[in-house]
């Protein structure tokens, strides 16, 4: 038995195919959350510098509080970064999967160019 399409009438559209997987919408979170993070820490620091100048930054709550944060938005980044190799290994589609192919690498060199370069 063969099907013929009904003349006058338009297929109905089954949508793009299929959905954003389950590992690219935990990678997107999980980048954008620890981005949070390390834009908080480094507004912290900004503040403090705003409000007291250099002495205020050099108070132990503040640096404690920025390392702790920018050390978790690292450790953080790089879950979401592993997330996001896995689920383009997967073939998972994701619009926003390149935030967290690109947040880990740029958080590691701002870390990395920051202590080397900027802070002594």
């Amino acid at each position: 038995m063969t099907v013929a399409p009904v003349l006058g009438q338009v297929p109905v559209s089954a949508g793009s195919g299929q959905r954003h997987g389950r590992l690219a919408r935990w990678a997107v979170g999980l980048s954008a959350l620890f981005g949070v993070a390390i834009a908080a820490g480094i507004a912290t620091f900004a503040i403090a510098y705003a409000v007291g100048g250099a002495s205020a930054t050099e108070d132990n709550w503040v640096g404690y509080l920025v390392a702790s944060m920018g050390f978790v938005g690292l450790l953080g980044s790089l879950a979401a970064f592993v997330l996001a190799i896995i689920a383009k290994v997967k073939r998972e589609r994701g619009a926003l999967l390149w935030l967290p192919l690109c947040m880990f690498p740029a958080c590691f060199l701002f870390l990395v160019l920051g202590e080397t370069l900027w802070w002594e």
